[in-house]
């Protein structure tokens, strides 16, 4: 009994230091990428209105591709938020991933989909099954609880990414941000849109895991033959230049699926509190106003009908740059360190 209380708690240590490391791996390549996402995502331009001009935003640009140039040109406020991004994303993404692989194993066995023997004799449709069923059930899970951690960061993250654009705080660092949105809006401040969060991470995230762990199901059943693809006793280590493009390929097609909820989310988040909130001089409308959003599905409705369908997907392209390499850099080198 000893025994396997030692081997259980290494192997959870091992996990724990693999999704640590791989994930403030990932943020450290990536996050000049994910400011330019979020730069562009909270930038309104809104079609013309008969009898109006819409809402009114500063430092609004004519050109998307202008707007990239120019911040690209200050390379200094590309990494605005990322002594906090680094920070958050140890527990955070510890959190997840060491979630993950605890989660994995009880949902197949609560679902009934552990394959007996080990093999896989059912053919595509039944790996399938087995892979992707319990892979996005864990997903959900995991994220539910690392947003405990996520949230936070997330919010701090994106306002200092974004203040210059939005003019709507001056915060000099994260701990200063950290400080001023809790004396301003309270703890609840730093949890300001967790169910979007929850509800844009959770999908993406568990759709990115799962799409990975099917894809290497495939790619193990093509390496070593169709008895490995299933089953704990029969997961052979793959090499880094197999799991890298399987987790490219999977945070693509995630990315590109949840981009508009990941944009209702941050426009959520880098508002601040009704009490907090304040209108231009004018009676023109602040970001504070514009982005006053109800919920999740009233964002998303607002910004099809006040900006188009295709803003929903705003920063998609910048952000599958971002999230592809993070995801890859991040699931490629857990997976490759937990094995």
């Amino acid at each position: 009994m000893a025994r396997e209380e030692e081997l259980c708690w290494s192997t959870l240590r091992a996990t724990i230091l693999a999704s640590s490391g791989s994930t403030c791996l990932g943020k450290v390549v990536t996050h000049p990428l994910d400011t330019v996402k979020a730069r562009l995502q909270v930038r309104i331009v809104a079609p013309s209105v008969p009898g109006g001009s819409g809402p009114q935003f500063r430092g609004c640009q004519p050109s998307a591709w202008d707007f990239v140039r120019s911040i690209l040109r200050q390379p200094r406020s590309l990494y605005q938020g990322f002594p906090v991004a680094v920070a958050g994303a140890l527990p955070a993404g510890a959190m997840y991933l060491t979630c993950y692989e605890l989660f994995r194993p009880v949902c197949e066995r609560r679902l009934g989909l552990v394959p007996a023997g080990g093999g896989s004799e059912h053919g595509f449709a039944s790996t399938l099954l087995q892979v992707l069923v319990p892979s996005f059930v864990a997903g959900l899970g995991a994220e539910a609880v690392s947003c405990i951690f996520w949230c936070p960061t997330d919010i701090v993250k994106e306002r200092l990414q974004v203040q210059q654009d939005l003019k709507l705080y001056t915060y000099s660092s994260s701990w200063d941000a950290v400080r001023t949105v809790l004396r301003q809006e309270g703890a609840v401040g730093l949890y300001r849109g967790y169910g979007a969060t929850l509800l844009a991470f959770g999908p993406q995230t568990a759709a990115n895991l799962a799409a990975y762990e099917l894809l290497e199901a495939v790619a193990r059943r093509r390496l070593h033959g169709p008895g490995a693809s299933a089953g704990a006793g029969g997961r052979r280590p793959l090499p880094l230049w197999v799991t890298l493009p399987c987790a490219c390929v999977a945070g693509c097609a995630a990315c590109l699926l949840s981009n508009p909820l990941d944009l209702a989310k941050l426009r959520m988040q880098v508002v601040r509190s009704q009490r907090s909130a304040r209108h231009g001089a004018g009676g023109v409308k602040t970001t504070d106003a514009i982005f006053r959003y109800r919920s999740v599905a009233d964002a998303l409705v607002q910004v099809a009908r006040t900006e188009g369908v295709a803003a929903l997907w705003k920063g998609a392209f910048f952000r599958c740059l971002c999230h592809v390499p993070q995801t890859a850099i991040t699931v490629g080198t857990f997976k490759w360190l937990n094995q």
